[in-house]
């Protein structure tokens, strides 16, 4: 990312806020890797470009009204930036609340995001980070 990667990030996620998925495509690489948590689709999963972005959406959709993304922080690390977000709405069936606190880890090339990959908690996306900054 060319910008400063923390302040695209920013500016993605505050695009979703604003816009929605097409919003934040201006910030992402076509080709790029969303890594989806098991947590969602019970085994982990691979979406390419921004054609599986709008896909990982449209899961999301069926599933959750009103679904918002509360960054708590941006930590930067190096090409990486960690953001640890509480993802939440309503759910479709019943019309209760419903969060999850998860951790997005970010990489950037040429000012965009090429890679999204999501953990579980804070710890492991750090180490994931670091690990990876080190190779």
């Amino acid at each position: 990312m060319e910008m400063d990667n923390v302040e695209i990030v920013r500016r993605g996620y505050r695009a979703f806020e604003e816009g929605g998925v097409e919003a934040i495509l201006e910030f992402l690489d076509p080709g790029i890797e969303w890594h989806m948590s098991a947590v969602f689709t019970h085994t982990p999963r691979v979406f390419l470009g921004h054609d599986g972005v709008r896909e990982v959406f449209r899961f999301f959709e069926e599933l959750i009204e009103d679904l918002g993304a509360d960054p708590h922080e941006f930590i930067d690390a190096g090409d990486r930036v960690i953001v640890p977000v509480r993802m939440h709405g309503r759910l479709r069936d019943g019309g209760e609340p419903v969060a999850y606190e998860l951790v997005q880890v970010w990489l950037g090339r040429d000012g965009k995001a090429i890679r999204l990959v999501t953990y579980p908690d804070r710890e492991a996306a750090i180490a994931d980070a670091t690990a990876a900054s080190v190779i």
